[in-house]
C-alpha cells in the first residue's frame, strides 16, 4: 500500500528546494486560474470590442472549465506515468502561444479556440499536482504545504483581481493586459528549468516507480466510492465562485449602478481573509475527524453566503459577505488530503482520484457562469441567475452526508 512505499517514507521536513518546487507550481496553476477569472472584469471591455451576448459570455468562461473536466480525468490515468518535473515545463511551453492568441483573437470563435488550447495544455499537468507532493515533500506536512498554497494562491489572485480594473484603464486595452500575463509565465517556465532539479527531490527515482506499478490505477474510481462524493462537493463549490467572479462586476455595473473600479476590489475580498486563515486550513485535517462536517459545513455556507451576496448591495455588507465566501475554501487544503487516507490506495491511484475531484471541479467551474448566464438571459436579470445558480449548489450540503464520518484509514498519513 502506499504508506509501505518509499516514496512516503520519512518524518523529517521537506527541504527548501522542496517547498520551492511545490509552491511555484502552485503560482503557476494560480496565473492559469487568474486568466479565467479576470475573464469577468474584461468582459465589459471585452463584449463592446468583440460584441458578444451574454450566453457567448458564460461559454467562453465555461469552455475552461469545461475542457478541464473532459480531459483531467483521462490525463490523471496515463500521464500519471510520466515524471511530473518534465510534464509540467512542457506544458508551461505550450501554454504560452495560446495565451497570445487570446490577445490577438478578433471575434468569439477565435477567442473561444485560443481559450481551449490554453487550458487543454494545462490539463496535462492534473496528476502533477499529487506526484510532486510524493516526490518533493515529507507527508506529514502534505496538508501544512496546501495550507501555504493556498494562502500565496490567495495573495496572487487578491492583488491581480483588485488591480486588474486599474491595469485595464491604465494600458486602455484588454489585449495589452493578455500580453503582459503572458510575459508572467514566460518568467515562471525559466523558473521552472532552474529550480526543480529531479535529481535533488526526496524520491528522485518516484517516476520509474510510477512505470512498474502494476494494474490500471483507473480502478480506483470504482474501489474508492467516497472519492466520487468529494468529487460532488466541490462541484457545487466551484460553480457558486466562477458563476460570482464572471457575473459580479456586470450585475454591480448594470443593475447598481457600482463602478469597475469598486467592484474590483470588492471581488479581491474573496482573497483577503483567506491569505492569513488558508495557513491554518490544514490543521483541519487532525482536527475535525468527522469528516461529514468538513465537506457539508462548507457546501452550506457556500449556498448562504452565495445568496446574501447576491441580494445586497451595500459595499461594507458586500465586503464581509464576499470574505466569508472566499473563507469558505479554507477547509481546501483538508479535503485535498482525503484520498490518501483511503485504505491500500496506490500513488498512480491517489492522482486518479485527484483528477476525478478535479473533473468534477471543472464542471462546476464551466456550469456555474453557463447556468447563469442562460437563466439571466432567460430572465432579464443576472441577479435571477446568480439566485437560481446558488439555490442549486445547496445539494453540496446534502451530498456530503453520504461521506463516511470517520476516516477509514489514516495509514497514509504518518
Amino acid at each position: 500500500m502506499a504508506a509501505e512505499d518509499p516514496a512516503f517514507e520519512g518524518t523529517g521536513r521537506t527541504p527548501g528546494r522542496g517547498w520551492a518546487v511545490l509552491l511555484l507550481f502552485r503560482a503557476h496553476s494560480s496565473s492559469v486560474v487568474l486568466i479565467s477569472y479576470t475573464f469577468g472584469l474584461f468582459l465589459p471591455f471585452i463584449r463592446a470590442d468583440l460584441d458578444i451576448s451574454p450566453v457567448q459570455a458564460g461559454l467562453l468562461q465555461g469552455v475552461w472549465w469545461v475542457t478541464a473536466a473532459l480531459v483531467s480525468l483521462p490525463a490523471g490515468a496515463w500521464f500519471s506515468r510520466l515524471r511530473p518535473v518534465p510534464l509540467v515545463l512542457a506544458s508551461m511551453a505550450t501554454m504560452l502561444p495560446f495565451l497570445a492568441l487570446q490577445a490577438l483573437s478578433g471575434g468569439f470563435l477565435a477567442l473561444f479556440a485560443a481559450r481551449f488550447l490554453f487550458v487543454l495544455c494545462h490539463v496535462v499537468t492534473t496528476p502533477a499536482r499529487t506526484l510532486l507532493l510524493q516526490q518533493w515533500a515529507v507527508p506529514r506536512q502534505f496538508a501544512q504545504i496546501n495550507s501555504v498554497g493556498l494562502s500565496q494562491h490567495s495573495v496572487i489572485l487578491a492583488t491581480a483581481v483588485s488591480a486588474s480594473p486599474l491595469l485595464i484603464t491604465l494600458v486602455g486595452s484588454w489585449r495589452t493586459a493578455y500580453w503582459l500575463m503572458a510575459g508572467v509565465f514566460l518568467a515562471q517556465s525559466l523558473a521552472w528549468a532552474l529550480i526543480a532539479r529531479e535529481r535533488k527531490a526526496l524520491a528522485p527515482d518516484l517516476g520509474s516507480r510510477l512505470r512498474e506499478q502494476a494494474g490500471s490505477p483507473l480502478r480506483a474510481i470504482a474501489a474508492y466510492p467516497q472519492g466520487w462524493l468529494i468529487a460532488a462537493m466541490m462541484f457545487f463549490l466551484s460553480a457558486t465562485w466562477t458563476a460570482m467572479v464572471t457575473f459580479l462586476p456586470s450585475l454591480w455595473l448594470e443593475e447598481r449602478g457600482l463602478a469597475l473600479t469598486l467592484g474590483g476590489p470588492l471581488l479581491g475580498f474573496l482573497y483577503y481573509g483567506l491569505i492569513p486563515s488558508a495557513l491554518f486550513g490544514g490543521l483541519l485535517a487532525n482536527k475535525v475527524g468527522n469528516r461529514k462536517l468538513l465537506l457539508g459545513v462548507p457546501a452550506l455556507l457556500n449556498m448562504v453566503f452565495g445568496l446574501a451576496i447576491v441580494t445586497s448591495s451595500h459595499p461594507l455588507l458586500l465586503m464581509l459577505l464576499i470574505t466569508g465566501l472566499g473563507m469558505v475554501w479554507v477547509a481546501t487544503p483538508a479535503i485535498n488530503i482525503l484520498p490518501f487516507e483511503f485504505p491500500g490506495i496506490q500513488p498512480r491511484e491517489v492522482a486518479v482520484i485527484s483528477s476525478l475531484v478535479t473533473t468534477f471541479s471543472g464542471l462546476g467551474f464551466a456550469a456555474g457562469p453557463v447556468v447563469t448566464g442562460i437563466v439571466a438571459e432567460q430572465a432579464g436579470s443576472m441577479q435571477t441567475g446568480l439566485t437560481v445558480l446558488c439555490v442549486i449548489t445547496g445539494l453540496g450540503a446534502v451530498v456530503s452526508l453520504l461521506y463516511p464520518a470517520r476516516a477509514a484509514s489514516r495509514a497514509n498519513l504518518p
